[in-house]
């Protein structure tokens, strides 16, 4: 399976985009929140709907299909990178909205005081405005920088980690290839050939210490 295949399928790994990092809009006050209804009653247990029983791999089948999205967001591994990815961005748009603040809150000073202040102390806080300004714009492409590094840690991992267990699921059932469903392009198959779940579990199986 070719890396770029592996990396459209992984998309779900990528939590943080460009904007993430960007300076944050000034705070609106807060609005008060529409009036709360009462959540409908959940349904008795005989009227929900039944999981589908799992269809069985067909014995005589010679392809599969696994959805590396489905493990990415079901598998303990997956999710631990998802995690780490969201911790992250949380951190660097605290980061962006701290340095937000600080020049908004320069920036109202000269306004406010740009009749009153002598030229060289408006020259001062205009300089000061300019570095804080161009801090944040570094500081917002070193951020983007470290969640790209980190994102292609957690593709690389999630890959040395998946691709063995799929090529062991290949041999054992001794198929020609297992292809990925969400690309693969296929409209429809035989339920039975998706190994998603098997594959979550094999996952899960050999990364114990990482919880759900």
């Amino acid at each position: 399976m070719k890396s770029t295949t592996l990396a459209l399928a992984l998309s779900a790994l990528i939590a943080a985009t460009p904007a993430a990092a960007q300076t944050p809009p000034p705070a609106r006050p807060p609005q008060t929140p529409p009036a709360q209804t009462a959540p409908p009653p959940l349904l008795p247990p005989q009227a929900q709907a039944a999981k589908p029983a799992p269809v069985p791999f067909p014995a005589d089948s010679k392809i599969a299909f696994v959805s590396l999205q489905q493990v990415v967001a079901e598998s303990a591994l997956g999710k631990a990178g998802q995690k780490q990815m969201q911790d992250l961005q949380n951190k660097k748009a605290a980061e962006m909205q701290d340095r937000s603040k600080k020049i908004q809150t320069l920036q109202q000073e000269i306004q406010s005081q740009s009749g009153v202040l002598s030229q060289s102390a408006l020259a001062a806080k205009n300089t000061e405005l300019e570095r804080l300004q161009r801090e944040a714009q570094f500081a917002q492409q070193d951020a983007q920088s470290e969640v790209d590094n980190l994102n292609q840690q957690l593709l690389q991992n999630f890959k040395d980690k998946v691709l063995p267990i799929i090529e062991q699921l290949r041999t054992e059932k001794n198929l020609w290839a297992i292809f990925s469903a969400d690309d693969s392009g296929v409209a429809a198959f035989h339920p039975g050939l998706d190994l998603s779940i098997e594959l979550t579990k094999r996952l899960d199986a050999k990364e114990p210490g990482i919880k759900k």
